[in-house]
């Protein structure tokens, strides 16, 4: 069997097909996005479920469905793997008997972007890049810093200036470059990143420009699939910012289908926040490439504020018009709420995690869930990098005591009865 059954890069717009041995961000051709194809037939033939069964529990135990050709040059912290978790709040007051979170926060730095940023790293790393680039709402800036300081990669990231000041601190802390980025809309900051790939020649590690990120998302897809004895769960709900993990996640359903592991697909299901939600307007529109909309300053969820998503977000929503999913937008209040329902389930969530749960009861509200049907939401960041947002969700208790036995037993006479 070999380390990586992957065979090449294909752009999506002009279809020109390139090998992995080239360091490439998008099509040198037409600037299109490119996507890495696997050889599925001899997997079938070579590869079965049991095999992975007893590997180590991390993403990389899925090595075959990724391009890195050589064990040699994997950067790991431990990502993936993570615990797939029956609700027991959400799902009883929804109605729901199958509901699941993916909890992605519990992570080596805190969010999903550490399975994108091992893959990607390790991946140039093999390539012989010795510096990148990216730029950050935060968690992606955190990881991206923390994978290549353990690659021995120089790591400058551009960190949005509306980006919560712990999670500035945090890329600092993994001794990344850094500079913070002021920009108008989503769009000028893809432009400025594709004339650097044109002109100056740099490898970076934009989620699409970067065609290896989002292949670690397929992760989800192995780990979920397993953990449910090989069957998709009926809906996988995914917050969304330029929508890697969406993708990332649908691709990997689709090759288990292919190799015939499994024999349905999830409804994919997108979430953005209503002050800049420019995919769910594309899908109520029923359109196929999404126009800059809404104000990424307007909302709590940082992590999913993107007003104009990457090439028009033709790859998300593909995703969600393929499946039969839809895209949901949903307010900060419905977040906030979310993350009281999260904190009941035992999880602590930043916002655009959140916004899955708040989608899905939205969902459930307009009969597009059913009761019977399995749901997995996916918990994509740790609500320990946004304190502030925590702090919004509860008020501090006014109840008061003295260190006093007879005081606490007054206390819990009136809490408990």
């Amino acid at each position: 069997m070999a380390w990586s059954y992957a065979t090449h890069y294909s752009c999506d717009n002009c279809g020109e097909v390139y090998d992995l041995n080239q360091p490439l961000n998008t099509c040198p051709q037409c600037g299109g996005l490119l996507e890495i194809h696997y050889d599925l037939d001899k997997m079938k033939l070579e590869l079965r479920p049991e095999q992975f069964a007893g590997r180590e529990p991390s993403m990389w135990r899925w090595h075959e469905f990724y391009p890195l050709r050589s064990a040699s040059h994997m950067i790991s912290l431990g990502e993936g793997g993570t615990p797939l978790i029956p609700s027991v709040y959400a799902g009883p007051k929804l109605g729901l008997d199958r509901l699941y979170f993916k909890n992605d926060a519990l992570m080596p730095t805190g969010s999903f972007k550490d399975r994108g940023f091992s893959l990607a790293v390790s991946f140039a790393k093999e390539l012989g890049i010795t510096r990148g680039l990216t730029y950050s709402s935060g968690n992606a800036g955190a990881s991206f810093a923390a994978y290549a300081k353990r690659a021995g990669m120089h790591a400058a990231v551009l960190v949005e200036y509306l980006a919560n000041p712990v999670k500035k601190s945090i890329i600092e802390l993994y001794g990344a470059d850094t500079a913070t980025l002021y920009f108008d809309s989503m769009t000028e900051i893809t432009d400025m990143l594709e004339q650097a790939v044109t002109n100056l020649g740099l490898y970076q590690f934009v989620n699409f420009i970067n065609p290896v990120r989002h292949e670690a998302m397929k992760g989800y897809a192995y780990e979920i699939s397993q953990l449910m004895d090989w069957a998709a769960p009926d809906v996988m709900i995914h917050p969304v910012g330029t929508g890697g993990g969406i993708w990332g996640a649908w691709k990997g359903f689709r090759e288990l289908q292919q190799l015939g592991w499994i024999s349905s697909l999830p409804r994919m299901v997108a979430v953005q926040p209503s002050a800049t939600a420019p995919i769910p307007r594309a899908f109520r529109q029923g359109l196929t490439r999404a126009e800059r909309h809404g104000d990424t300053s307007k909302t709590i969820a940082q992590s999913i504020a993107a007003d104009s998503p990457i090439q028009g977000g033709t790859r998300v929503l593909r995703a969600v018009y393929d499946s039969g999913g839809f895209a949901e937008e949903v307010t900060d209040e419905e977040i906030l709420e979310a993350m009281q329902w999260l904190g009941n389930e035992g999880i602590c969530a930043e916002p655009a995690s959140a916004s899955t749960v708040a989608a899905l009861k939205r969902a459930v509200a307009e009969g597009r869930i059913q009761s019977g049907e399995s749901v997995v939401c996916v918990i994509t960041g740790s609500g320990l990098k946004q304190p502030g947002a925590i702090q919004q969700t509860v008020t501090e208790s006014p109840l008061r005591l003295n260190a006093s036995y007879p005081e606490l037993r007054e206390l819990l006479s009136k809490l408990w009865g």
